[in-house]
């Protein structure tokens, strides 16, 4: 890690950006370069650099393109595509693209559509013939059709793939569809009614590859190539799956969010129109700009401009037919995230103006990406794009004082805040199992943090108030802090000190306080959000990170009572038992997850390890 940490830094540092395009002026690039933005905007802070924020997310390497007026103004990459070889990243770098993968293959059913080839709003299996999606009670009401599954309301299971590493022995599409092995995740089928609601499905992107497959019969990848790759002048870009051996050449490693290089480097996905197109950010920006311009009936070398509307407009919660469309203000813009194994990709493009941006890196740590897109927004002024920054204001040490203590959430969560710095002139705030975090006044009362977009309003007073650092008598304090999110408010009443959620009780090492705490909280509210399965899991691996495994695995335990039937539960047991040398215990909560789902390759990989 040393090494590791010691080239990134040289190479940040001192290898000059490798670059593509001379049409975007270079002191636009420098701000660029020197002003990436964090989630909440502060007036008169001027950003980061993307040396420093390379460093700060242990991100080896990353490749940007900017577009202005329909065209690609600059592109260039930074740091190192391969940490042990030093090779540095080009702009003809090589990433995974992860689910941006679904905007090109979405592209592609659309040119399908165009031709006659499918409907939109068919019945997919009369598509396919080398597999049928299984019928239930929910698919005789409605057929699953295309158009659900390109804008994820066709109520198809399984959100994404972790891929395989390149020793791994490789699904074939059945296999991954059904959820048999060597494929490592559940079958895919239908558990919600098509059409009624979204739910994000790779699985259902998956079905849509076979069905097109199918109807072509040839690979995927010619397909894709043909259709859409070698019209726009991708020419480095491929779905083709191992990557070949001529191509691996240009291609970037995979990175875990701690600088660990992945399994193998990189992952395998059969699972192609949904996670693995390999790319670069200039080719995506070749993709993004024909799509803009489609949209302004100035080109159709793939899709005619009523069928690109229709793919930007949005049919559930803002998402489209392979994109995902954000409103900022009057403001349209479309594009797609992804996320492979050691990979992070963004992609963002105006709906009605030219401009835009495609990022790519090497890291599970993809938060550096939408700092780029912001810093990107800011110098090239995207239209309603960027909040207006706030303006922090000074607040007296004796009235930060007023509002320290603890703020009761939920049946679980309390926000711990407490003055810091000397004198006394800032807030640090905490939840429970979250960092802390300062909170940065913009009103005598009223406080924001710079990673979020919320507001915490202290209000209330209780005659008397607290005491002072002193043991003295302060004056009234804050009787509740407001919690203002984006889409509600949450109230927070003051409790006294002593008070402890049973997260915290787990904390402190009181294992049986703890756990009867959440037992309380299943008798009185069986549904709270705050016993949910996901949520305790989450919070067992927090003890884990904090090597409270005893902690760790009462909670596991927990959940396992609470939600018998689900394999999840089993797996993390299995892992913590696993990690406190209870070999024989975590084989048998492996062996039960796997028999819950026969798909769980995480589980199947254990076993063969631990027997």
């Amino acid at each position: 890690m040393k090494r590791y940490l010691c080239t990134l830094l040289l190479v940040i540092s001192l290898l000059a950006p490798l670059s593509f395009g001379q049409s975007g002026s270079e002191a636009q690039i420098k701000r660029v370069e020197q002003g990436l933005l964090p989630v909440v905007l502060i007036k008169g802070e001027p950003g980061w650099s993307i040396a420093e924020r390379m460093k700060h997310y242990k991100v080896p390497g990353l490749s940007i393109a900017v577009i202005k007026d329909f065209k690609i103004a600059w592109a260039r990459g930074y740091g190192l595509k391969d940490v042990q070889t030093n090779e540095a990243v080009t702009t003809e770098t090589l990433f995974q693209a992860g689910s941006i993968s679904k905007s090109v293959k979405a592209a592609v059913a659309m040119k399908k559509v165009e031709q006659g080839k499918i409907s939109l709003d068919e019945d997919i299996n009369n598509k396919l013939t080398t597999w049928k999606l299984p019928d239930n009670e929910l698919t005789a009401k409605k057929k699953v059709t295309l158009r659900e599954i390109l804008s994820h309301t066709a109520g198809t299971t399984v959100h994404g793939f972790p891929g395989y590493a390149v020793n791994e022995k490789i699904p074939t599409l059945p296999q991954v569809l059904d959820g048999v092995p060597p494929a490592n995740t559940p079958a895919i089928r239908v558990d919600l009614e098509p059409g009624t609601q979204f739910r994000y499905s790779g699985g259902g992107i998956t079905i849509a590859q076979l069905a097109i497959t199918d109807i072509e019969k040839r690979p995927y990848p010619e397909i894709a190539g043909e259709t859409v790759l070698t019209p726009l002048g991708m020419t480095n870009s491929t779905y083709n799956q191992p990557l070949p051996a001529d191509w691996r050449k240009k291609a970037a490693t995979g990175y875990r969010g701690n600088g660990e290089e992945v399994e193998g480097k990189i992952h395998v996905y059969p699972e192609m129109a949904a996670a693995g197109l390999w790319t670069t950010p200039t080719d995506l920006a070749k993709f993004a700009i024909e799509m803009q311009l489609s949209l302004a009936g100035r080109s159709n070398k793939i899709l005619k401009k009523e069928t690109v509307a229709l793919m930007t407009t949005g049919v559930l919660q803002d998402v489209g037919l392979g994109f995902f469309i954000q409103r900022h203000g009057d403001a349209l813009y479309f594009g797609h995230d992804g996320a492979d194994e050691g990979f992070r990709a963004q992609m963002l493009v105006s709906r009605d103006k030219g401009y835009g941006v495609v990022a790519m890196t090497n890291s599970d740590n993809g938060e550096i990406l939408d700092e780029i897109v912001r810093g990107v927004a800011r110098e090239y002024n995207w239209e309603q794009y960027l909040p207006t920054p706030y303006e922090v204001v000074k607040v007296e040490p004796n009235t930060l004082q007023k509002y320290a203590g603890k703020f009761q959430l939920d049946a679980d969560t309390v926000l711990t805040v407490k003055t810091a710095g000397e004198p006394a002139n800032k807030l640090i705030a905490e939840a429970t199992s979250e960092p802390p975090f300062e909170l940065l006044p913009i009103s005598s009362t009223t406080f924001i943090r710079r990673d979020q977009h919320v507001k915490i309003e202290f209000v209330g007073a209780t005659a008397g108030g607290g005491m002072d650092g002193n043991g003295a008598a302060m004056g009234a304090t804050a009787s509740a802090a407001r919690i203002v999110l984006p889409r509600r408010t949450a109230e927070a009443p003051r409790v006294s000190a002593v008070t402890s959620v049973p997260f915290e009780l787990l904390l402190n090492g009181k294992i049986s306080e703890g756990i009867d705490g959440y037992r309380a909280i299943k008798q009185s509210k069986p549904n709270d959000r705050t016993i949910s399965e996901d949520r305790l899991n989450r919070l067992g691996y927090v003890l884990m990170q904090q090597k409270k495994l005893p902690e760790a695995i009462a909670l596991f335990k927990l959940n396992v009572e609470f939600y018998p039937g689900a394999w999840n539960t089993y797996d993390s047991l299995g892992e913590a038992y696993m990690n406190n040398g209870d070999k024989e215990l975590a084989i048998t909560n492996y062996k039960k997850s796997l028999e819950l789902n026969p798909g769980n390759g995480n589980a199947t990989m254990m076993l063969k390890k631990l027997q």
